[in-house]
């Protein structure tokens, strides 16, 4: 008698399973309690004496299951069943934990708690926003500020690839397929000296390696768009035996293949006063196949499109008439394509070393000016244990960018001068090197991790100005890194951070193409400090809370100030005076109190109360355009049973600083430069209350799954002030409370309706 034990509704072999007959009476020749124990396949072979048995599958995260066996002179019969996964099962990892062993401080998300996070969409990036020391830059875009730095100053990384965005335009999804990722590393300082040129936090996904079992696949259908993941696996070796001479043995490699298009498209066409046209479409492929016992080699593609503008727009022809284009330049468009391919070897004496290459491109567009990034990334690193508490990792991180501008500037429709426009579009190539090692010294209870990162920026291209001139520049970085982390007791751990970061002027929001602006001003550089302690309260409760600040050098921000009337006012009539450097410094304590995750239960508090203050040229020391000073984020969700999920999410904020502008005696409007000039960023923004919900039906086939989902964000329809209007002019007629001119508004509610199927 042959058995196969999967997991209901995925397929899933369920290894391990202990089997154990429940009639005492029963005859078994080898042992009179227990029939045997499922291989890694989920199978086994049941020697019994003819007859009629009651028997009961035990494994650990499964109901039991007990079934009638019937074993007949004479026949050979294989029993397929299926097994119910256990409610109440540890289905949740969101964990804090530290990079090789606990010396890093980190925050990893993981399985279900990012791909069921409400408010998220099921996008494991989203998730990012409900920890400590992130804000949100509203609640609807995915750009996200940590420990008061600008978002431009924070990066993002996929497997160690740098990604120009994570997410599609317009509040769309994550460009990486949400079940592709299974991971996500959140440092808000002193990540390690393997990622660099960022001077704030570093967010690194994770892919999941494809399965080498058998097909899996899934397909998901929402509101806007439409997805798929495949993971096929291959190269199975034969490997004959005498009851199965045509059996394959585990497979050498494995493929993924996953993708999203939206047809958001088709539904605003069929609305034709909206005008509006939106397309986003992703991809992504990863193979794996193991080069002998010693070695493994890895090839990951993806990539990403986006465009918005209008579906029709009124031009002129040759002849000075109106007529209509029916396909007109987007006033976006956004793409970007990477191969990233490694080579992972065990070397003798214990050594592992990887070669990675990077190739990229990216697109860019704003109306007719266009700009081209090719990118090409070669990556060397050796870890080698010294000694039994020592161990070292060094490598070699390089990256060259040649940027290109297909249409040039001379015919730009943007109203910008060329000259303004070079300053940030000029065709360039920068190249950028980075040294990096570091050790892990532990000693009893104590952890210590010395790194140093040494990063060398050259620059070369056409002068902004003169055209037939060439321009070079060149900076370094030194960013030393140091984290201590110390088990005070069985409960209650302490970690420190010292820490230096540095980063090309990169602009204070992250565009595709835009990169390393001008290094004659030198780098952006966060010199940070942090002291925590995690502890463990009680078995249901995790405490965590953290200590930090920063110096901020030279940091790109943006200047709000105008000529709008004042002969003594500063200008920013040109782009060039529109980025401005400031300094300043954030401090502040960060609290997350969580819940030991069950299968049933998870979920957090997480607290950041903050300052972030900047030096301006204008204005003088005030806070900080991305300063929110309280912040909290509440997340649970519960399993009711195998059919039922809930979820939801609070999330509140202070709001960030503004200027106000106040109503003059005779009449008018204060001007805005002396308003910044004499009481720079004096107000801040409403607070804003955000509550997402998710709810999810599952529906459990014997070999597929559905998942019915509904996620919604800011379900209470919260209205959030994004801004000011900076632009109104002291004569005209406008609306002012609170000293906020004209208050950017919006009341609005996201909502996510998709159908999952998983086999």
């Amino acid at each position: 008698m042959e058995l196969e034990a999967q997991v209901r509704g995925r397929r899933d072999p369920v290894a391990g399973a202990r089997l154990y007959a429940v009639d005492e009476a029963a005859a078994i020749e080898v042992n009179p309690e227990r029939l045997g124990e499922l291989d890694e396949d989920g199978k086994v072979a049941l020697w019994l004496a003819p007859g009629r048995y009651t028997v009961e599958l035990v494994a650990d995260g499964f109901e039991p299951l007990r079934f009638e066996l019937e074993v007949r002179v004479g026949e050979r019969e294989v029993l397929e069943l299926r097994v119910d996964e256990q409610v109440g099962g540890k289905r949740y990892r969101t964990e804090v934990s530290s990079e090789r062993a606990g010396v890093l401080s980190r925050t990893r998300l993981r399985d279900e708690a990012i791909h069921e996070l409400p408010g998220s969409g099921g996008d494991p990036f989203s998730a990012i926003r409900s920890l400590p020391g992130v804000a949100q830059v509203t609640g609807f875009l995915p750009y996200v500020v940590v420990r008061g730095a600008a978002p431009g100053n924070t990066g993002y990384y996929l497997d160690g690839v740098r990604v120009p965005l994570l997410f599609h335009v317009a509040a769309g999804p994550s460009v990486i397929h949400p079940y592709f990722v299974d991971s996500v590393d959140f440092y808000p300082s002193g990540a390690p000296v393997r990622l660099g040129r960022y001077a704030s936090g570093i967010i690194e996904g994770r892919t999941r390696e494809p399965g080498r079992e058998r097909v899996r696949g899934e397909v998901d259908l929402r509101l806007t768009d439409a997805g798929a993941l495949v993971e096929i696996p291959f190269d199975r070796p034969r490997a004959p035996t005498e009851d199965c001479p045509d059996c394959r043995g585990p497979a050498r490699g494995s493929l993924a293949l996953a993708g999203r298009y939206s047809y958001t498209g088709l539904l605003l066409s069929a609305i034709p006063a909206l005008n509006v046209k939106l397309r986003f479409w992703d991809y992504q492929a990863r193979l794996d196949h193991d080069l002998g016992p010693r070695a493994r080699y890895t090839a990951f593609v993806f990539g990403a499109y986006d465009e918005l503008g209008q579906a029709r727009a009124q031009v002129l022809d040759d002849d000075g008439d109106v007529v209509i284009d029916e396909d007109p330049d987007p006033f976006v468009r956004l793409e970007f394509h990477r191969i990233d391919q490694r080579v992972d070897q065990r070397l003798r004496g214990g050594a592992q070393i990887r070669y990675g290459l990077t190739l990229g491109l990216d697109r860019s567009g704003v109306q007719d000016v266009r700009v081209n990034e090719w990118r090409v990334s070669p990556r060397l690193e050796l870890r080698k244990t010294l000694v039994d508490n020592l161990e070292l990792r060094a490598g070699l991180d390089q990256s060259l960018q040649f940027f290109r501008l297909p249409q040039g500037l001379s015919t730009s429709t943007t109203g910008a001068s060329v000259e303004d426009l070079a300053l940030f579009l000029a065709e360039r190539t920068v190249s950028s090197t980075g040294l990096y090692a570091d050790l892990r010294y532990s000693r009893g209870a104590v952890e210590v991790q010395p790194g140093v990162r040494v990063e060398l920026w050259a620059q070369s291209g056409v002068s902004p100005y003169l055209p037939e001139a060439r321009t070079r520049s060149s900076a370094v970085g030194l960013d030393p890194r140091l984290s201590v982390r110390e088990a005070v007791s069985d409960r209650w751990t302490l970690r420190q951070t010292l820490a230096v970061h540095h980063q090309p002027p990169d602009p204070p929001l992250p565009i595709p193409g835009v990169e390393g602006v001008s290094l004659d001003a030198g780098l952006q550089r966060s010199v940070q400090a942090s002291f925590g302690w995690t502890g463990r309260l009680g078995d249901r409760a995790e405490l965590e809370q953290t200590l930090f600040g920063a110096r901020l050098t030279n940091m790109q921000d943006y200047e709000l100030g105008g000529d709008d009337g004042d002969p003594g006012g500063q200008s920013i009539s040109e782009l060039e005076d529109f980025l401005i450097r400031v300094s300043g410094w954030s401090w502040g304590l960060e609290s997350r109190l969580s819940l030991v995750p069950t299968g049933k239960l998870y979920g957090w508090i997480a607290y950041t109360l903050s300052w972030s203050i900047r030096d301006f040229p204008l204005g003088g020391t005030a806070f900080a355009t991305w300063d929110q000073r309280h912040i909290l984020n509440a997340v649970a969700g519960w399993t009711f049973n195998r059919k039922w999920r809930v979820g939801g999410r609070l999330h509140v904020n202070t709001g960030r600083p503004y200027t106000s502008r106040r109503s003059l005696p005779e009449g008018g409007l204060e001007n805005l430069t002396e308003a910044l000039r004499n009481h720079r960023n004096d107000a801040r923004l409403p607070t804003f209350v955000q509550l997402d919900a998710r709810v999810e039906r599952i529906f459990t086939f014997r070999d597929f799954r559905l998942h019915l989902y509904l996620d919604l964000t800011n379900a209470n329809l919260g209205r959030e002030v994004l801004s000011c209007d900076t632009n109104a002019q002291p004569t005209e007629v406008v609306e002012v409370i609170d000293g906020c001119v004209n208050p950017q508004a919006l009341r609005y509610v996201l909502p996510s309706l998709g159908l999952r199927a998983v086999f």
